[in-house]
């Protein structure tokens, strides 16, 4: 399969996607991980909301970047 240079930078910009939302998730966890060995109640429902939407942003851009991946390796298929 040859890639011309578009495809190629596309591919590289799907792959810094994946791993931005992985790491996304990984500091999000990191981060609220405080919150939620607190024990108080608010701290804790401060941490599992932030953590749901962490987690989210971070799902949301890793998917982006798979579609954008799939995207651009059909593109590359067809011609």
């Amino acid at each position: 399969m040859e890639l011309s240079p578009e495809e190629y930078g596309a591919y590289w910009q799907a792959a810094i996607r994946i791993a931005a939302g992985g790491l996304i998730v990984y500091f999000g966890v990191q981060f609220t991980s405080a919150l939620l060995d607190h024990r108080a109640l608010g701290a804790q429902a401060l941490g599992f909301i932030l953590l749901v939407g962490i987690v989210f942003v971070g799902c949301f851009v890793a998917t982006l970047g798979l579609a954008r991946l799939i995207r651009t390796a059909i593109r590359a298929e067809r011609g």
